[in-house]
């Protein structure tokens, strides 16, 4: 989490420090270009979600020789998948920008001729992290998020240092997309090393791999991979509709404001990201009712934090913008917008979390896929539609009504597998922390317009401060409330103060 922390900071201050150096068009380029890198993600065949299985597995189990023979694969794939994207990219470059709404055309040969070396720049920075990927991969499912979360941080701040210095320099998006081929490069040999410290026994024999196991990792991942098309369906194809139908000085406001709140789902989705790992090596020890228990708890601790957070982020929406990108930012009040009507959609989607990571490491991948399945039809569907009838606000629109019924209907599908009703539960888990958050929020909102009034923040600093007074009344509120519930049990409260115990001796 505290790397999660960390990328939201620096986004939050550094977001209109590039935006003031390279303009609303560039910015616009700049933030497609990290949305096709994640579209090239997708023809791993979903090979990326099976290691956090395997790994976690063959660990458990002490089996060196299975272990080693994941690694291998993994990196014999993802090498060979690398170079194929980066030929793919240098032969197409030309109608992929097209497609991408970037035509010569559209947005002026100068701004053009800036696409073509990003694109092929980020598919080179891609392809370079990808064919070391399978060393990262490893540490999570050993459940060393810590150790790969340190690395993150630091090569963040060589990355900040080489933004700082080409955009000073006059480099543009040129110099970004070079700064960030260095700290890709630093950050895969300290990764590299890092993945050795942490088990000696690796071996990197690319005639280890088998034909065998990469069959078994890819019938299991390939039924994720619709989620994993689903999700980048749902959370970055609308950037690319209103580039592709709007224009793509508009793709800042919406990259931007599904960038905010989707940062504060990352952070959340922190809570559960050891789930698959553990619950892989709990399915292993053939203990299926720690597994369950694991599901119940873990769903109570993300529904409580992920409530408030949500719904506070849409309260404080308005001033949240004013203090990232201040009052010139000419595109503010949609922005505003997008966050408020996003929040409830990402809302819906991080909720699941602890469900999806316990049914892929109980071997049910499938329910995923079933889930991806109708959630790429409506996320296309819906978008695509309500873009040309609303208009800009569409894909948001429709990203929140496809990610919240689609979250229900996989409720729905874990539960008939585990033989539990899921009204019940729905309403144990979900009732008080919403029902606190909307008092603590409507205490909140009245504050926050009272201080409008009277304080009347121009400044970013004058905002960001109002915004963390309302912050802390608001946890304040909540806290107190959810405390004088039943909501948490003996166990939970135990964990809570052996935790706070930690921190006030830290």
């Amino acid at each position: 989490m505290a790397g999660n922390f960390w990328n939201i900071a620096t986004r939050f201050i550094f977001t209109k420090y590039i935006l003031d150096h390279i303009g609303l068009e560039r910015a616009g380029v700049w933030s497609i270009m990290g949305i096709l890198t994640g579209y090239f993600g997708l023809f791993d065949f979903g090979l990326a979600r099976s290691f956090d299985k395997f790994f976690a597995e063959y660990h458990t189990k002490q089996d060196e020789e299975k272990f080693n023979i994941v690694f291998n694969v993994g990196f014999i794939f993802y090498f060979l998948f690398s170079i194929l994207i980066m030929g793919l990219v240098l032969l197409f470059y030309e109608p992929l920008l097209d497609l991408l709404g970037l035509s010569s055309e559209r947005v002026g040969q100068a701004i053009y001729e800036e696409g073509v070396f990003v694109v092929i720049g980020a598919s080179v920075i891609f392809g370079w992290g990808m064919a070391s990927s399978a060393f990262g991969m490893m540490m999570i499912g050993l459940q060393r998020m810590d150790v790969l979360n340190k690395i993150g941080i630091s090569m963040s701040v060589v990355g900040i240092i080489g933004t700082i210095i080409v955009l000073e320099n006059g480099y543009g998006l040129r110099g970004l997309i070079v700064s960030g081929g260095v700290t890709v490069v630093i950050s895969s040999i300290v990764t590299i090393f890092a993945a050795y410290a942490l088990v000696p026994s690796l071996k990197f024999n690319p005639f280890l791999a088998e034909w065998q196991m990469f069959r078994t990792m890819f019938r299991f991942g390939g039924q994720l991979q619709v989620a994993k098309l689903a999700n980048l369906l749902a959370f970055q194809l609308n950037s690319l509709l209103i580039s592709g139908f709007l224009h793509v000085r508009l793709v800042t406001a919406y990259s931007y404001s599904s960038s905010l709140i989707g940062s504060l789902r990352n952070v959340i989705l922190m809570l559960p990201s050891a789930v698959i790992p553990a619950t892989s090596e709990l399915e292993a020890r053939d203990e299926q009712e720690r597994s369950l228990e694991l599901y119940e708890r873990g769903t109570r601790y993300l529904v409580l934090i992920g409530t408030p957070l949500c719904l506070f982020s849409a309260i404080g929406a308005p001033l949240l913008v004013l203090a990232w990108l201040g009052t010139s930012y000419e595109l503010g009040v949609e922005m505003t917008w997008l966050i408020q009507i996003l929040a409830l959609g990402y809302y819906a989607n991080l909720s699941t979390g602890v469900a999806t990571g316990i049914a892929v490491g109980m071997g049910k991948p499938e329910f995923e896929m079933k889930f991806g399945v109708m959630l790429a039809i409506t996320s296309l569907v819906l978008s695509v539609g309500l873009i040309k009838w609303i208009g800009f606000y569409g894909p948001a629109i429709a990203s929140t009504l496809s990610l919240t019924v689609c979250a229900l209907y996989f409720y729905k599908l874990f539960h008939t597998h585990l033989k539990q009703p899921l009204w019940p539960f729905l309403t144990r888990i979900y009732r008080m922390p919403i029902l606190m958050s909307i008092i603590a929020g409507l205490v909140t909102y009245a504050i926050q317009w009272t201080l409008i009034d009277w304080i009347a923040p121009t400044s970013r600093l004058m905002t960001l401060a109002v915004v963390g007074f309302e912050g802390l009344v608001f946890l304040l509120i909540y806290t107190l409330l959810i405390l004088r519930t039943p909501y948490l049990d003996a166990y939970d409260r135990s964990l809570f103060n052996r935790y706070l115990a930690k921190f006030k001796r830290g």
